[in-house]
């Protein structure tokens, strides 16, 4: 093992060389991540290599793409993966005040910091990171972008096919088994594997979107047709084998339309404060499990915060979200967000705090660290994450991210 993690390091020092010395048109970053498990006491380590390149064929045509190279020694499926985040052939004005992209595309709706409900093009990776933003992986799709003059756009997204969240099919099973495991117990039938099936929808997913800057803030209101990334049951069949009983289970995608309003602003009555927020009225289609609807009536998903930074450097950032990123339906439920950062002077450690807790059982959150910056090109980031809550509650659930991070960043 000792032995693989050595050469695959060669090989990205190699290929970081490479790109910074022979191919201008290159810029990226290397970054580690490491967490160690609390409860499980266990160390798991990332390699990243972000490789960007942009290059232009004339004033209007230019190409750009975005590659990652990952090395995770915790990956149940593949460790070693090469994923191309995005690349794709963009216009600027070929066509009077028309801006195109088609290619592999990652799309970011919405004006909020975190967990904006209207984001719903791109899927993210598995899991949910406290100590840095996810990043979501690129989806063949279609971008036009029309600018009636300089405070008014139009913009239109089209994604050929539908692309999913990626959930590892093991995994998959475990969250099922534990999840229909304890209904048939209650009738004396034990449960022994899970056998899952998945149906992906066939129509295109599309977007619309009109915006326009105003005096003091700017806004837009768009509309998603869809469908959520996530799985749902929509068939459950028992079969008996010889090894016990089993659990056929087919899984969808139920379709979704997403009416969205987002703007950005000046703060009223305070002087350098933003507003910024998000605001999603979600139309389900019903879908129903063993006779009860887990989606069936409209329902309202937020996330507004407001960020200031005071006289002497400390930058805060509340939010408040309705819903959060595993909720839908009536399970949306209230949560208060905190982040803060302090630049000390004449020093280059930068300690920071983020702090989420349910309105709803008290459940919370807390990841307290700091970064140095070595030099313009190369910092590290050390964090602490604790999980307060029982495994039922809101955010108790998430236990498995409570940890040490160690993070890294090199960029060229």
């Amino acid at each position: 093992m000792i032995t693989k993690r050595n050469i695959f390091l060669i090989i990205l020092i190699i290929l970081v060389y490479s790109a910074s010395v022979y191919a201008l048109d290159f810029s990226g970053n290397l970054i580690y991540s490491g967490q160690y498990d609390l409860s499980e006491q266990n160390l798991s380590n990332t390699l990243n290599l972000d490789l960007n390149y942009i290059h232009s064929f004339t004033d209007e045509v230019f190409v750009e793409g975005d590659l990652v190279i990952k090395y995770s020694d915790n990956s149940s499926t593949n460790p070693f993966m090469i994923i191309p985040k995005e690349i794709y052939i963009g216009t600027y004005d070929l066509v009077p005040q028309l801006d195109i992209k088609t290619g592999l595309l990652i799309v970011s709706w919405g004006s909020a910091d975190m967990f904006s409900p209207l984001d719903n093009f791109n899927p993210l990776p598995p899991g949910m990171s406290f100590t840095s933003m996810a990043q979501k992986n690129g989806v063949l799709a279609a971008d036009a972008t029309y600018y009636f003059n300089d405070i008014t756009y139009f913009q239109a997204i089209v994604l050929p096919s539908f692309v999913p969240s990626y959930m590892p099919e093991k995994y998959e099973e475990q969250i099922y088994l534990s999840m229909f495991a304890p209904q048939f117990q209650a009738q004396g039938i034990e449960i022994t594997s899970v056998n899952i099936t998945h149906t992906f929808p066939e129509n295109p997913v599309w977007g619309l979107k009109l915006g326009r800057s105003f005096t003091s803030f700017d806004a837009a209101i768009s509309y998603y047709s869809g469908y959520y990334l996530n799985t749902y049951p929509e068939t459950v069949e028992l079969i008996s084998g010889t090894s016990g009983m089993s659990l056929n289970l087919g899984l969808g995608y139920p379709k979704k339309s997403v009416f969205g309003f987002e703007f950005q602003g000046d703060f009223p009555g305070i002087d350098g404060a933003t507003l910024r927020g998000d605001l999603a009225y979600i139309i389900p289609q019903p879908w129903e499990v063993q006779g009860e609807y887990v989606l069936k009536d409209p329902y309202l998903k937020a996330a507004i915060g407001a960020d200031y930074t005071t006289s002497f450097d400390l930058y805060l950032n509340v939010g408040f979200i309705w819903g959060f990123a595993f909720e839908e339906g009536d399970q949306c439920s209230p949560y208060i967000s905190l982040n803060a950062r302090k630049e000390l002077e004449d020093s280059k450690l930068t300690p920071e705090y983020l702090g989420i807790i349910s309105l709803h059982d008290g459940s919370m959150v807390n990841s307290i660290g700091a970064s140095y910056d070595f030099t313009d090109d190369f910092s590290i980031t050390f964090s602490y994450v604790s999980i307060l809550g029982d495994q039922t509650s809101k955010l108790g659930q998430m236990g498995s991210a409570e940890g040490l991070y160690l993070i890294g960043e090199w960029s060229f």
